[in-house]
């Protein structure tokens, strides 16, 4: 498994090529996916499942799933959520931002001598902060962006 998330009493977990969903944690169904999936997250919308090309799953329940293909150059290997903003990583020096899941604002996070790899993060006390390689984090604030 790749990620878990939990909301409406079952688990979701993702894995290449597949969803899985558990109201115990312990017994799975598996949903396929249209592509290798990397991360999972509840948020106000239902489950949000990322993968490669551009594929976001959304499920409000886990079981049905709508798949929404943004762009295909985009591989999505994490996903964010706080104070109503979508925060997606795709690939090495690039975040995508989103207010609702239609337009998606690029962000370059650079340092001059080398790619970044971006990690998982998550939103809190008014910022998205994210790992990232070498010993890093990249800090989005919702009006600015920041790396340390």
């Amino acid at each position: 498994m790749e990620d878990v998330a939990f909301g409406q009493g079952v688990f979701v977990a993702v894995t290449p090529y597949r969803l899985l969903v558990s109201p115990d944690g312990e017994a799975w169904r598996e949903v396929r996916a249209p592509a290798r999936m990397y991360a999972v997250i509840y948020t106000e919308v239902g489950f949000l499942a990322v993968g490669n090309a551009g594929v976001l799953m959304r499920s409000r329940d886990g079981l049905k799933w709508e798949t929404l293909h943004l762009n295909p150059e985009w591989d999505l290997f994490g996903v964010a959520y706080g104070d109503g903003t979508y925060v997606f990583v795709s690939g090495r020096n690039e975040l995508l931002v989103s207010r609702d899941l239609r337009r998606f604002r690029r962000l370059q996070v650079e340092d001059g001598s080398y790619d970044i790899l971006i990690l998982g993060g998550d939103f809190g006390k008014g910022r998205f902060v994210f790992g990232a390689d070498v010993f890093r984090t990249v800090t989005l604030e919702l009006s600015q962006e920041r790396e340390r």
